[in-house]
């Protein structure tokens, strides 16, 4: 082509190059700030709802007896109330918090008027059983111009030891044709891993002062027993079971056929075998013992409750959803992990199964 002439445009088909499509890119760009977004938000609500809790109380601990105890009514009837209280599972602190809840929601309902203790036990702590004896005792000075409230013990399945040691303040204790129940004795589990030790090269250092060096780790595992440290233990459980025994002794006064000591030899007994030592009054189901308990209370009709514990905003937000993944669980008993190193006396029952 000459310097200055116009050029021509050629005819004939062009050569068509598409641009490159980026729509995937742009899709997960998208996606990945909508998340972002949105995780931003859960988290902020998240922090709002906690900061929430911990102003109100909502998440059980700190609740008042009468925001964090509902009921669940079993049978309707005239204004006053019979409350089935459950009572089921280790006598321990956490047991404990959860009568005292209990008992005050009944102290501050002037419509109860009769108690139902559902126990069911293998016993515990031996002082987590002396608080939750003394609150059920609590219960019944209630109602002074009713004579005091009516409080019975339901036993289902298992109502041993510190079971037993809670139930002795009711009025009337009834048991199911199958419970089990008595075990009136004191145990303390301890374990020696002295050897152990040895085998996995440890050596434990205990350092005591010099006053306290005879006794201190009395018990301990990390040294083998001695015959004095048997004797200075036994001394302790056999104190505790000079405490267990005169429980049951005041408790049930005048009910028993035969005396203490033939009794609290740490024995199960079954149903027919407890009533006819004295230990329960009647064999019935609960429907019976609540018709039973309502009649001695000179109740017409009473609306039957159950009382429990309602769950906090927070127990609800942590808890599982139903019907999620199956999850496979380890499961220590922390009583075990504790009695290696804290070694202490427990109203229990020996384990069944």
């Amino acid at each position: 082509m000459e310097p200055g002439s116009i050029p021509v445009p050629v005819s004939g088909p062009q050569l068509y190059r598409p641009q490159p499509r980026r729509t995937g890119s742009r899709i997960m760009t998208v996606l990945l700030v909508v998340f972002l977004i949105l995780s931003l938000v859960g988290n902020v609500v998240m922090v709002v709802l906690v900061v929430a809790l911990g102003v109100s109380g909502l998440g059980g601990a700190g609740m008042s007896a009468s925001r964090r105890v509902e009921t669940e009514t079993l049978r309707a009837g005239s204004s006053d109330i019979l409350a089935v209280v459950p009572v089921a599972g280790d006598v321990d602190e956490i047991m404990y918090e959860r009568m005292s809840q209990f008992c005050e929601y009944v102290k501050a309902d002037r419509r109860i008027k009769a108690v139902v203790l559902q126990v069911d036990s293998p016993g515990g702590g031996i002082t987590a059983s002396d608080e939750i004896h003394h609150l059920f005792s609590g219960l019944k000075s209630l109602e002074p111009e009713r004579g005091g409230m009516k409080v019975v013990v339901s036993m289902r399945s298992l109502a041993a030891s510190g079971g037993y040691y809670i139930s002795v303040p009711a009025d009337k204790i009834y048991a199911e044709p199958t419970t089990l129940t008595g075990s009136i004795g004191v145990i303390w589990p301890a374990f020696e891993v002295s050897d152990l030790m040895k085998k996995v090269g440890v050596t434990p250092e205990i350092i005591k002062s010099n006053s306290s060096s005879e006794f201190k780790d009395a018990g301990g595992p990390f040294r083998p027993f001695t015959d004095q440290d048997r004797t200075y233990i036994r001394g302790l459980v056999n104190n505790a079971q000079d405490k267990f025994s005169s429980i049951v002794e005041t408790g049930r006064k005048g009910k028993l056929n035969k005396p203490i000591a033939q009794l609290a030899i740490g024995k199960i007994f079954t149903a027919d075998e407890a009533l006819g030592l004295g230990l329960i009054d009647e064999i019935a189901y609960l429907d019976d013992v609540c018709m039973k308990t309502a009649m001695d209370a000179g109740l017409t009709n009473p609306t039957i409750v159950r009382l429990k514990l309602r769950m906090g905003l927070l127990e609800a937000l942590t808890a599982s959803a139903p019907g999620g993944a199956p999850k496979v669980e380890l499961k220590v008993d922390p009583t075990l992990i504790d009695s290696l190193t804290h070694p202490r006396m427990q109203y229990k029952a020996p384990e069944l199964q």
